[in-house]
């Protein structure tokens, strides 16, 4: 950028770094575990401290008394007071409509909302707001494919959860099953439903079926790459129903037994045997997935006379052995009943155990929260969760708060099974809405009581999103096999939707800020230096912060032109979701009105590198 950016960017460094949080010394809880030094907890309580440490405010206003909004607070703080931890205050307004409106739709406020909400003087406003985003309102000519950036936002983490990608399962057969779970999260349809109807799916084609994507996307290819290997199938399909919809991961179990592998790893898990893993999987012995025409990726999904022979060798684990195959749950030792399905015994006795119920709110904490209450969400050891019953030493209990994460799953269960309404209790929390800001001395030990809010960068999608809604320069991304436009690349379907020569800048920038590619790895959300010089030496940073495009294009050739204040007001608005401190603007101002045009655009450039855009 040119040398007025670069002066500008170093004094908002010079401001962050000048900027230090205070406060008086606090209690060390007392009988609390160190955290892990690898945890998800400890990572993001650095990170919280190190952006924090940059933020506008040097100092914080010590805690007012939090009010206990639902049974969340009550653990929560609960547990914090008999600890003697202290928390940090209630976010402020701006600080929590931005952070909100990221978690829950994906995007960033625009500044009319910013004002609005912050002038909004209704004690109910956090609450009203939270309901208004989470009631998912369709543009109805987006019909037949309902768009509301609620359903866009969790449309695209399942998609990315359930690995839902056009080269696995075809063009087709991926937009039916992105289409079957935006009209799940629409129609608010009890998630005990939705999985059931995945697991139990059957179809000539997974390009007529949405459902059935789930089962045809954990094909395995047998040797010759066109042939499907049926007992990896029915394998991948035990490994990826147990992990997602009951966070246990049976991958190592699948390979040998648990005994001399994980006694340091996973207590329970060091208990199972190969065998247990091969009666799960033989729930879907009965399921044959095909290509439909010989090649290609469309599968049938059907079922077939149950078979899983052992001595069919495996291309992707150690060889089997024949033990007894007979269909039976891992968790409790039941099968199906006489004459039924057992695929649909597998499903209804999956979501009716009590470990369904809380792995799938464990699952939405921790996607709202930062961290699991069992944290990683999918790594439960089965063994270390019932505090009255804790595991032998060293083992602890594995959940941060276990009495919430039962409360949490029969709140669940008794709430149909909503994902919506989970998402509502969670972030109408005053837990969920602590500011990252702590008016006092920061302990590590603090991390896994929820003391303060936990920052994290934005996933890549998101990144763009608040990009292109922070400068209003889109482009139409389309959706492939549909002709469909869209502009949030959160209403893509998956990767494969950027495709083109004229989206190679965007496809680096999302690559780069560990965007997945639901082939094998999940989206990444680590920092590295390389996505600073990304965003500092980016084409498609600079091609959007131009005069004579977009926000800066509307303020500039306003009539009547607007104060440089008033420029300055509507960028941070825009980027941060605030005003600028007296420092921010003072330095602002003044670079605007040596340069005006160029300063702007210098301004929009310094604020969308600025940490404070980069993290929710």
């Amino acid at each position: 950028m040119t040398e007025q950016a670069m002066r500008i960017s170093l004094a908002f460094v010079v401001l962050w770094g000048a900027n230090h949080l205070r406060g008086q010394s606090a209690t060390t809880p007392a009988n609390h575990p160190p955290i892990p030094k690898n945890s998800t907890a400890s990572e993001l309580d650095q990170l919280t401290t190190r952006v924090t440490a940059k933020a506008a405010k040097s100092t914080v206003d010590p805690p007012k008394s939090i009010v206990r909004k639902n049974y969340i607070d009550g653990y929560i703080f609960g547990k914090m007071e008999q600890d003697h931890v202290p928390n940090a205050p209630l976010s402020s307004d701006e600080e929590f409509l931005r952070r909100v409106t990221l978690d829950l739709i994906g995007r960033i406020p625009q500044p009319e909302q910013v004002r609005a909400f912050v002038a909004d003087k209704d004690a109910a406003k956090r609450d009203k707001l939270i309901d208004e985003l989470t009631n998912a309102k369709v543009d109805p000519a987006a019909i037949p494919h309902p768009s509301a950036p609620f359903l866009d936002r969790w449309t695209y983490f399942f998609g990315d959860l359930f690995k839902n990608a056009g080269p696995e399962i075809g063009i087709k057969g991926r937009n039916l099953f992105a289409d079957f779970i935006n009209t799940a999260l629409l129609l608010d349809i009890p998630y005990n439903q939705v999985v059931t109807e995945m697991l139990t799916a059957s179809a000539r084609s997974n390009w007529q079926s949405g459902p059935s994507g789930f089962l045809a996307r954990n094909h395995a290819d047998d040797a010759d790459g066109l042939t499907i290997n049926h007992e990896d199938t029915i394998e991948d399909i035990a490994i990826s129903s147990s992990r997602y919809f009951l966070g246990i991961n049976l991958e190592c179990i699948s390979c040998h037994d648990g005994a001399r592998h994980l006694e340091k790893i996973n207590l329970w898990l060091s208990h199972r045997k190969r065998d247990e893993f091969w009666r799960q999987a033989s729930f879907f012995g009965g399921v044959r997935i095909y290509r439909a025409f010989g090649i290609g990726q469309e599968f049938a999904v059907k079922d077939d006379e149950p078979r899983f022979d052992l001595k069919y060798p495996s291309v992707k684990r150690v060889q089997r052995y024949r033990k007894d195959v007979t269909p039976t749950f891992v968790l409790t030792g039941q099968t199906q009943a006489a004459g039924e399905n057992p695929r649909a015994a597998y499903a209804r006795l999956l979501t009716a155990d009590p470990q369904f119920a809380r792995a799938t709110v464990n699952m939405i904490w921790a996607e709202l929260m930062g961290v699991g209450i069992v944290d990683p969400p999918f790594d439960f050891d089965l063994d270390r969760q019932d505090p009255k019953n804790p595991p032998p030493v060293p083992w602890t209990i594995q959940p941060s708060h276990p009495e919430l994460l039962d409360a949490l799953a029969k709140d669940f269960v008794a709430n149909n099974y909503s994902l919506r309404h989970m998402m509502r209790v969670i972030t109408k929390s005053s837990a969920y809405q602590l500011s990252s800001r702590f008016a006092g001395e920061w302990r590590p030990q603090y991390a896994t009581y929820f003391a303060r809010r936990f920052v994290r960068r934005l996933p890549a999608e998101q990144l763009y999103d608040a990009i292109a809604q922070a400068t209003d320069v889109f482009v139409d991304f389309t959706i492939s096999g549909t002709g469909e436009k869209v502009k949030y690349m959160l209403q893509t379907h998956d990767p494969l939707d950027l495709g083109g020569k004229d989206l190679e800048d965007i496809r680096s920038l999302v690559s780069t800020f560990g965007q997945s590619n639901r082939d094998q790895g999940d989206k990444s959300l680590a920092g590295t230096m390389v996505q600073t010089s990304a965003l500092l030496n980016s084409n498609f940073i600079k091609d959007r912060v131009r005069a004579d495009k977009g926000r800066l294009a509307a303020l500039m050739k306003a009539d009547p032109p607007p104060s440089n204040e008033t420029v300055v007001a509507e960028l941070f608005l825009a980027t941060l979701g605030r005003l600028p401190v007296d420092k921010e603007k003072a330095l602002a101002v003044a670079q605007l009105q040596q340069y005006r045009e160029s300063g702007a655009e210098d301004l929009l450039w310094s604020l969308l590198n600025r940490t404070e855009f980069l993290f929710n």
